[in-house]
């Protein structure tokens, strides 16, 4: 079977942006390959858990399923911004992460049934519906059902959701200014900020936020279909990964 030539680059500043962050990715994948193991494991774990859910016969967690698929796939975007240098912009996808794996989980356990799945596909009817979903579907009323659950757990997840709210999931300072750079002249200070930024060591801690998302998230999930997890090995593969998400990055916690 022949592997069709993609053709090359041409030489306008957008595709030189593209040709950049697909050689950031791909050096990344070189100089890191512990990490990218990790980065696959993680993927074969998500799905895994696809496959073991996609026939469940649950009406009440239809939506949650969505909300899986949405979950794994800002997982695999993060990685891939991390790793192209566009690392700031990977927060913002890990807080959808998080809140993607909240809201499935507020679904699932909502004791009338489907209701809260209802409300939320419901919600752009009229502007009634909209708010009742606005008013369900708060931070602090999805994060409240986690902590109804295991407190320690969703607090865990919690610090995770405020550091990646710090470093870029908001426009706070931590994220704008990481890629600033200054020079002083004789008369004046001049500022520059960079959209592809790709130092080691920001980078790997993005990308060790992502990986701490991942896990948060599978951990959320086991919640929600607790007997397949155990089934399929799921839950000792989670305890597999944080063993090794403490182990490849400890280099770079120490600098």
């Amino acid at each position: 079977m022949s592997t069709q030539q993609l053709p090359p680059w041409e030489n306008d500043s957008l595709s030189e942006f593209f040709k950049l962050t697909e050689y950031n990715i791909r050096v990344t994948i070189l100089n890191h390959p512990e990490i990218f193991e990790l980065i696959k494991r993680i993927n074969s774990i998500f799905k895994t858990v696809l496959e073991a859910i996609e026939h469940d016969s649950k009406q009440e967690l239809v939506v949650p399923r969505f909300l899986i698929v949405r979950t794994f796939s800002s997982f695999l975007a993060a990685i891939r911004l991390a790793m192209s240098g566009q690392f700031i912009e990977a927060f913002p996808v890990l807080r959808q992460a998080i809140e993607q794996a909240w809201y499935a989980l507020h679904i699932a356990k909502d004791p009338s049934a489907h209701s809260r799945g209802e409300i939320w596909l419901r919600r752009n009817e009229d502007a009634r519906t909209k708010a009742k979903c606005q008013q369900e579907f708060t931070i602090a009323n999805v994060r409240a059902t986690h902590e109804a659950l295991d407190i320690r757990e969703a607090g865990q997840f919690k610090e995770l959701y405020e550091r990646v709210i710090d470093y870029g999931a908001h426009p706070n300072q931590l994220g704008i200014l990481i890629g600033a750079a200054q020079s002083k002249g004789e008369k004046k200070i001049d500022y520059k900020v960079g959209i592809i930024y790709p130092k080691t060591l920001p980078m790997m801690i993005t990308i060790r936020f992502a990986i701490a998302v991942a896990i948060g998230s599978l951990k959320v999930f086991q919640r929600i279909f607790p007997e397949r997890f155990k089934i399929m090995s799921i839950d000792k593969e989670i305890e597999e990964l944080i063993v090794g998400l403490n182990s490849v990055f400890k280099q770079y916690l120490r600098k």
